[in-house]
């Protein structure tokens, strides 16, 4: 199987301009107001871009055709859609209740 790395780079972009929003949002408070650069920070700052390059990874092995803008936003967006497979398997009293909510 071949496969295109374009995805995943744009992904791994969009993850980064992420955190570059973050850190820009954060510029604009006043230092004693803005969130302590640690290294679990700066572990989630690395974190964000692989993430989203393994979501697209995850994507076009399952046979999406992502590419472009839509391989961006799936790494800008990706904590979101990590926060919602998570609230969904742990809010849910049967989270697959039934068969046909589980992709084949």
């Amino acid at each position: 199987m071949e496969f295109a790395t374009e995805p995943l780079i744009q992904a791994a972009i969009g993850g980064f301009m992420l955190n570059m929003m973050n850190l820009y949002q954060e510029s604009k408070k006043a230092k004693a107001d803005r969130v302590p650069k640690d290294t679990l920070y700066w572990l989630f700052f690395a974190f964000w871009p692989i993430a989203g390059a393994l979501l697209a990874y995850i994507y076009t092995a399952s046979g999406y055709d992502i590419k472009g803008w839509l391989a961006f936003t799936t790494g800008l967006t990706v904590p979101t859609t990590i926060q919602s497979i998570i609230d969904k398997g742990t809010h849910s009293l049967n989270p697959f209740s039934d068969i046909d909510d589980v992709e084949q």
